[in-house]
């Protein structure tokens, strides 16, 4: 699929980490699972967005598509992993004050 196997795998796993750590900020509503999934697919959009952009004509092979799928569990590994060490702001819920109950 490309020429160098460790360094796509290595750059998926960067960018599926980006996304998590960028989506744990910066919407805290969306729920691990659910973050997890799409910063794990995500970046197969590009990778396979730059494979068809090669030519007029091409055939992605049983082989490639086998790649992606391993490069889409490398990338929800990944985000787990990530969102184990970077938490998710957390959104109290409506009706819940943070602060302490002042003193009458």
């Amino acid at each position: 699929m490309f020429d160098n196997a460790i360094f796509l795998a290595a750059s998926y796993a960067a960018m599926s980490a980006g996304l998590s750590a960028t989506v744990a900020k910066v919407s805290p509503t969306i729920g691990p699972r659910l973050r997890h999934l799409f910063a794990g697919t995500a970046p197969i959009a590009a990778v396979l967005g730059m494979r068809l952009t090669e030519a007029d004509s091409v055939t992605l092979q049983g082989m490639d598509l086998f790649a992606a799928g391993g490069l889409v569990v490398l990338g929800v590994v990944t985000s787990t992993l990530v969102g184990k060490a970077v938490p998710s702001a957390r959104i109290p819920p409506q009706g819940v004050d943070d602060r302490r109950a002042l003193p009458h």
